[in-house]
């Protein structure tokens, strides 16, 4: 499959499937469900709009002003294209972000898309994403795991300086609201849609978010250790 930047305009997360299908996820696609979406919340079922798995998070600083989760139009946006396909499907992932640079990620099943989809949505649209912003400097939606856990223990590093004190208070607090959020929206997506895939992504999400917090010392220790190594 031949990949050339030009193929892909806009920022945001692109899925090619090899019968040269693609779904289109992009911010002015997502910014324009959440437009409608707002528009036509009253055609949502009283009993979902007035569920308390509905509201906005307990931790999000939009909760006593926010008509529904920021987030959510970040993934519902694109239920309808993908609930069509099964999750062993396979699929190529391919990530723009500022600039002219793509990142790939070539041959990766639909379920493994789907937790892209979820980290999008977390890391660009949920305000409690937003709020840890300097924390996910260089993290993109298709990082490894195991790379993004290390980014952002650095991250957390350099802005604490080094401070075991204040960078164990912070981790503390940031794996409590991000868990927190990830628990609520599958919750959220539980009432609109009956996909397991969409909530297993988040589930998935947050456990690698969890990871943060019991795997902090050696984690860090390796993360100097693989930046000293390609500096």
């Amino acid at each position: 499959m031949e990949i050339k930047t030009s193929d892909f305009p806009k920022r945001g997360l692109y899925l090619l499937f090899p019968d040269g299908r693609r779904i289109n996820l992009t911010r002015d696609k997502v910014e324009s469900y959440a437009r409608n979406f707002e528009a036509n919340l009253h055609q949502l079922p009283p009993a979902i709009r007035g569920a308390v798995d509905f509201q906005a998070c307990p931790v999000c600083p939009e909760k006593d002003r926010a008509l529904f989760c920021h987030a959510l139009p970040g993934t519902l946006a694109f239920f309808d294209e993908v609930k069509e396909f099964k999750s062993f499907d396979h699929v190529t992932a391919v990530y723009r972000g500022r600039g002219n640079n793509l990142v790939l990620a070539p041959n990766i099943t639909m379920q493994e898309a789907l937790q892209y989809v979820a980290a999008y949505s977390l890391l660009y649209y949920c305000e409690i994403g937003r709020q840890y912003w300097k924390y996910f400097r260089g993290v993109h939606p298709l990082l490894d795991p195991g790379d993004m856990i290390s980014l952002v223990h650095l991250n957390m590093y350099w802005d604490t300086h080094g401070d075991k004190q204040k960078l164990d208070e912070v981790l503390l607090r940031f794996n409590h609201d991000i868990t927190c959020t990830c628990i609520c929206q599958v919750k959220r997506l539980a009432l609109i849609c009956k996909d397991d895939a969409l909530k297993n992504a988040f589930v998935n999400v947050q456990g690698q978010i969890e990871l943060l917090a019991v795997t902090q010392g050696a984690m860090l220790e390796g993360s100097f250790e693989d930046f000293l190594a390609n500096s």
